[in-house]
């Protein structure tokens, strides 16, 4: 990873219980990992709507995955939070 740390929120782990069988939860989680070690590459965009370049949306398989990257000056470690994890 490129020296982002990963979290999640409440909402989103409920989403992974909801949408993986528990032997799938970790590949799921996993995916995210290595689908946002650019969390500004890759297929993520902009979060529909509003909300600036550190609110995205990025395609994990078959699902979409909301996050928000907090990079600014001073944020050490930079984190990326997933917000949703929405099939």
């Amino acid at each position: 990873m490129s020296g982002y740390r990963i979290v999640y929120a409440p909402e989103a782990v409920a989403d992974i219980v909801a949408l993986a069988a528990p032997g799938e939860r970790r590949e799921l989680r996993d995916a995210i990992t290595q689908t946002l070690t650019d969390p500004y590459g890759g297929l993520s965009i902009e979060r529909p709507g509003g909300g600036g370049h550190w609110d995205r949306v990025a395609l994990v398989g078959t699902v979409a995955v909301r996050y928000v990257v907090s990079d600014a000056p001073g944020i050490d470690p930079p984190t990326i939070t997933i917000t949703r994890v929405l099939p």
